[in-house]
């Protein structure tokens, strides 16, 4: 079993994310399961959504992750989101510039490339996903795209098919340079 954070503020889509990925897993005959966190969150906060790919699935809440993917780059600046992997984890996270210790995805440039920009924020949550899916191997970007037009609205499916896709090949051309 592989198990996954997604840090992203509130309204960015995280939950949406993970759901998404169970989905797209399922759909390879995968069990998975997207499990959310909510609290007192409000748009802009930090929030968390987990995420299980595996043959047993547990029912209890996510305390370390094998992957970590953050869907806001300057919540890396405030908050150690090392605390939330495993020995070994993997980080994912939304920024420009590279670095040591993660995987460095400017999902915002390619949001705004392909016009997803909701209420002024880039919507980075499906390249992230997608971007996860590359990095990790569970899931395939085949899967994915069929999920994508049930998560959603149909006048964005196609922009987002996009941006999945050219996240999914960035994230795998970096990891193959790695």
């Amino acid at each position: 079993m592989r198990e996954v954070i997604f840090l992203g503020r509130g309204g960015q889509g995280a939950v949406t994310a993970a759901q998404l990925l169970a989905y797209a897993a399922s759909l390879e005959g995968k069990k998975a399961q997207a499990l959310p966190e909510f609290g007192a969150e409000r748009r802009g906060a930090i929030v968390r959504a987990y995420l299980r790919i595996g043959e047993a699935l547990l029912h209890s809440s996510v305390k370390k992750a094998d992957y970590v993917v953050v869907l806001d780059g300057r919540i890396i600046e405030q908050v150690d989101v090392r605390q939330y992997g495993k020995p070994g984890a993997v980080y994912i996270v939304n920024v420009k510039l590279p670095s040591d210790w993660y995987i460095s995805i400017d999902a915002t440039s390619i949001a705004l490339k392909h016009g997803l920009v909701v209420a002024g924020w880039p919507v980075v949550n499906l390249i992230m996903a997608a971007a996860f899916a590359a990095v990790s191997g569970l899931v395939t970007l085949e899967s994915i795209v069929k999920a994508v037009p049930e998560y959603v609205p149909r006048r964005y499916v196609e922009a987002n098919i996009k941006a999945v896709v050219e996240g999914y090949e960035l994230a795998k051309r970096l990891v193959e340079a790695r």
